[in-house]
């Protein structure tokens, strides 16, 4: 599940125009995914996407 999680972060974040990402930031996504649950970070990606479409 945590594969699915990382997935939705990183589209997330794409969909905000952040592409060219660190190690560092990956990691932070990786800890993410690991302290939310689906939900969470869902809504989190959503906002991610919103914030992109501006």
């Amino acid at each position: 599940m945590t594969g699915r999680r990382h997935q939705v972060l990183m589209s997330g974040l794409g969909k905000a125009g952040l592409y060219d990402l660190s190690p560092e930031d990956d990691a932070t996504v990786q800890a993410l995914v690991e302290r939310l649950d689906e939900a969470a970070v869902r809504r989190v990606a959503h906002w991610l996407a919103t914030a992109g479409a501006r």
